[in-house]
């Protein structure tokens, strides 16, 4: 699995500092015990060079990660894999096996895993295995020394090598699998908190649309009736022609004012009731708004006698909005609207043939209020309450697009659901 680049990820390019810190200094504990305990002070200046080593790229590693984007990629994973090879070499001036800084090899490993990702971490197991095995192949006198006194030392350390081996391939299995799961967790808990954050604002934008909605709707409704009265007077009139089409205006914007209302509000006004109906009922339902000029560029495709239990007027309204903008963009060419199912899962597709979307108003598609339609064509919020509503049901609503071929907007959702 993908790892974070650590160029970029200072927490875990800190904690990587931090945990070679400890790591040195308890290794260096470790060889000191190597010196006193079994008389190896001919080992101080090869292991010195090695831990000089060691302190000269942690410190190194230590600036690179409080300046941001100056460390490659690799470098981490290269520096794990150079503290296994001055522990093997330091190892190798110190006791090798005898030496109970051997077992930080696996500390090497668990670092990797939880740190570097899956190809560092058999990169270092790997190296981690060779190390190892290099001090029994390359025996320390000291080792040699105790296997002539006890011939049965040298089956325990091939059997001791044998157990290393086992013991580092399944940490490093077992870490790396952990780390995974916990990145995975992390990720979906990141994504529960995003969704969460969506119902909030579509909760808190339906919440302002109701009150507005409650507010404005007497005037609304005056403005109506004044314009009706209007409407009659004026047909009386010397001239009325002109004052009717000022009258029409009056009352188109009425029209869109209680639309836009309505697609604030996203389903206020809707039963959240599931019912059991055909899926071919619930696009009529969408169809029904449409003029029969622009039902007639719309094509339907796949099964329509699927029994689904939906909010029907709720999913009919999600749906008729993606229609309407499929119609606006596909001017005068067909739109497609295709069903298909599997066994949990109801997938309608509405397929335009328009211009398309370049892949930075693609990645804006969906967001409340943002439009690419010129000023009083559109409010921006048809993409936004469907992909609210699918949410809301248990689905996912997905967007593609093809600059010069057109725009499919895919809705998923599960054959029978409740409002969540």
């Amino acid at each position: 699995m993908h790892r974070p680049t650590l160029v970029t990820d200072h927490i875990e390019l800190s904690w990587l500092v931090t945990v070679r810190w400890t790591t040195l200094a308890a290794c260096i504990a470790a060889l000191a015990f190597g010196r006193t305990a079994l008389g190896l002070d001919s080992a101080v200046v090869d292991v010195g060079v090695g831990v000089t080593l060691a302190v000269v790229s942690n410190g190194w590693l230590l600036s690179a990660a409080r300046r941001p984007n100056t460390l490659p990629r690799y470098a981490p994973g290269v520096l794990v894999c150079l503290d296994v090879v001055l522990l093997a070499w330091c190892l190798l001036k110190s006791g090798g096996v005898l030496n109970p800084a051997s077992i930080f090899f696996l500390v090497e490993i668990v670092l990797a895993a939880l740190v570097l990702g899956r190809p560092w971490t058999w990169i270092v197991t790997v190296l981690s295995i060779a190390g190892y095995g290099l001090q029994l192949l390359a025996p320390t006198s000291e080792l040699a020394a105790a296997a002539s006194m006890h011939p049965q030392i040298a089956e325990h350390m091939r059997g001791m090598w044998l157990a290393f081996f086992v013991t580092a391939i399944i940490i490093g299995a077992l870490v790396t699998r952990l780390a995974v799961s916990i990145e995975r967790r992390d990720h979906a808990i990141a994504q529960m908190r995003d969704d969460a954050a969506r119902q909030m604002r579509l909760m808190s934008l339906a919440s302002m649309a109701a009150g507005a909605a409650h507010e404005l709707s007497t005037p609304l409704s005056t403005i109506a009736v004044a314009a009706g009265e209007l409407a009659r007077s004026a047909a009386a009139l010397p001239g009325g022609n002109v004052l009717a089409s000022d009258i029409h205006l009056i009352r188109a914007e009425l029209t869109r004012s209680r639309r836009i209302l309505t697609d604030l509000s996203g389903r206020a006004d809707e039963s959240t009731a599931a019912e059991a109906c055909p899926i071919g009922e619930v696009i009529a339902a969408a169809l029904d708004a449409r003029a029969p000029s622009d039902r007639a560029r719309i094509v339907v495709t796949g099964s329509l006698s699927t029994i689904v239990a939906w909010p029907r007027a709720l999913v009919a309204r999600a749906l008729g909005n993606v229609i309407a903008n499929a119609l606006q963009a596909s001017t005068d060419g067909v739109v497609t609207v295709t069903t298909a199912e599997d066994r949990a899962r109801i997938t309608i597709a509405v397929a335009d043939r328009g211009q398309g979307m370049n892949a930075e108003t693609l990645a804006r598609a969906g967001e409340p209020f943002f439009t690419t339609r010129d000023a009083g064509e559109g409010t921006g919020l048809g993409l936004f309450v469907a992909r609210a509503t699918a949410e809301q049901l248990g689905g996912r609503l997905h967007i593609t697009s093809t600059e010069g071929q057109g725009t499919t907007v895919t809705c998923e959702l599960p054959r029978r659901m409740e409002p969540q």
